[in-house]
């Protein structure tokens, strides 16, 4: 998962046994996928005014 982006390294720790262990958190990707995945494509297009709307396109346009 994070060679693709959805956790990052956050902390490096020892533990009892003389061991480190890794932290991870979610990135903002992984966020993002999660909302997306909670709602509908029509439902957010419902609910952004045309600025928000302007905003995604132009993210989406830069991929492609």
């Amino acid at each position: 998962m994070q060679q693709q982006g959805y956790v990052k390294e956050a902390n490096v720790k020892s533990t009892k046994a003389g061991f480190e262990a890794i932290e991870y958190e979610l990135t903002t990707r992984t966020y993002l996928a999660l909302l997306l995945d909670s709602v509908s494509v029509e439902d957010l297009l419902n609910r952004m005014d045309e600025d928000v709307a302007s905003e995604v396109l132009a993210a989406i346009a830069t991929l492609t």
